[in-house]
């Protein structure tokens, strides 16, 4: 009897000949049948009843949506963990995701997962359908651009930053991030973002760092995670690169990078690996910092050690040892790219020198508004500009000769690549002439 109620229900529902019925109306049909061949399952009598007021299936609803999800029987924990699954199951597509829209599935959703009432179950349910869903390009645009997807992410890590360590806690957390990473690569995501929202990235891939700085010990062995967490701040970058001049861009700390590099090297356990490689192209992704002149030169040197190691393994991994330089060369220039970390390691320190010695903040500043930087057109007057400043200034920093020496070593490991040479020429001049300038003066 039940059953015939059910399939009638099916049938009043289909108005037009070859009709499509939708996803998660088929899907409800198949688990409440089911239901009602068993009198004493805990849904029988709810799905009974829906039957009897519903004659006809709603094509563009989500049957028993409110019903059960706001339930409050004594059943309501199944009731909720019930309808969470058919909703899992019932988007399939691009026509199932109208469905959701119009209906406010997922505002729904989100708000009730940082709900008070929310439980691990609950969540965990959440999480899938938000993973299951961007993999769909409609419901991902609007999970980002209407539904604070980004934003509400930063929220739930954020939470996540002074709440006690739960292994659940970090389940939920990976599926979230590896939704995110999925959506983030998305080039019309990428071009939305760039334009209005780089903002909700920032905020995120900040609180992400901040937990993965401030709670390392819960991330070793968890390399997956920082792997996640690693990616997004990645993108955070890149997507700043791509920004107009005007427009805010990411930026962090020379400190903050470094210690970013310390963070993922204990992840990792001292060891060479693409989490560690993932962790280097986020840094080298920034900004090229003004002040690395002025940090301390053990501290460079460490950085450039580790950064080097990491940039090189994809070369020596099948090697043992490395025996001397020639064998590091030869490897190197095998398939050298624009793109290989050693090429990007070494145009990012050039750049962080060239900047660091043109900034106003290490110049004297009568000699920084007298002279038009326009003029700086070339080598020559590149040269002349930081030997005048050298003579006003007579300053000179302790890791200029670890920088000078590094970007060398560097670009000998570039072998035939000499688009950045030019970079790598003009900071090793500025980097020299300030050390000889320094030692005249103390002469």
């Amino acid at each position: 009897m039940r059953l015939r109620l059910l399939m009638s229900y099916l049938q009043n529902g289909i108005e037009k000949p070859w009709q499509r019925i939708s996803s998660i109306t088929a899907v409800f049909v198949a688990e409440a049948s089911f239901v009602l061949l068993d009198p004493s399952h805990d849904h029988y009598s709810a799905i009974s009843a829906y039957l009897m007021r519903s004659p006809s299936a709603n094509m563009k609803g989500i049957p028993l949506f409110q019903n059960f999800f706001w339930s409050s029987s004594t059943n309501f924990i199944a009731e909720r963990l019930w309808i969470l699954r058919l909703l899992y199951s019932g988007l399939n597509a691009n026509d199932d995701t109208q469905i959701y829209i119009r209906n406010a599935i997922f505002e729904t959703l989100l708000s009730f997962y940082v709900s008070p009432i929310s439980s691990h179950e609950s969540k965990e349910l959440i999480v899938q359908i938000v993973k299951k869903s961007v993999g769909i390009p409609k419901m991902a645009r609007y999970l980002v651009e209407q539904c604070g997807l980004i934003s509400w992410s930063s929220c739930v890590v954020s939470s996540l930053s002074w709440s006690p360590c739960r292994s659940d806690s970090f389940v939920e957390l990976t599926v979230i991030l590896e939704a995110l990473n999925e959506v983030i690569l998305s080039r019309h995501t990428i071009e939305w973002m760039q334009k209005y929202a780089l903002e909700q990235l920032v905020e995120l891939s900040c609180n992400l760092y901040k937990m993965l700085v401030e709670r390392v010990e819960i991330f070793k062995g968890k390399t997956q995670l920082v792997k996640l967490i690693l990616q997004i701040v990645t993108s955070a970058f890149k997507i700043s690169q791509k920004r107009k001049v005007y427009q805010p861009h990411f930026t962090i700390s020379i400190e903050s990078l470094l210690q970013l590099c310390e963070v993922v090297d204990e992840c990792c356990d001292g060891r060479q690996s693409p989490v560690a490689q993932i962790g280097l192209e986020a840094v080298l992704m920034s900004t090229p910092p003004v002040n690395i002149l002025q940090m301390d030169k053990e501290k460079v040197s460490k950085f450039v050690r580790w950064a080097t190691l990491i940039a090189l393994q994809p070369k020596i991994e099948n090697i043992h040892g490395l025996e001397n330089f020639a064998c590091i060369v030869r490897l190197q220039a095998e398939e050298e790219t624009d793109d290989s970390l050693i090429s990007m390691l070494v145009r990012w320190l050039a750049a962080s020198v060239i900047v660091g010695k043109l900034s106003p903040r290490f110049s004297n500043s009568d000699l920084c508004h007298s002279f038009d930087r326009s003029k700086l057109n070339n080598l020559l007057s590149l040269m002349e500009w930081n030997e005048q400043r050298c003579e006003e200034t007579n300053r000179a920093f302790a890791c200029e000769g670890t920088l000078a020496s590094s970007i060398f070593f560097l670009q000998q490991l570039q072998c035939t690549n000499y688009i950045v040479l030019p970079s790598v020429v003009s900071a090793l001049c500025l980097l020299l002439l300030s050390s000889l300038s320094s030692a005249v003066f103390a002469v």
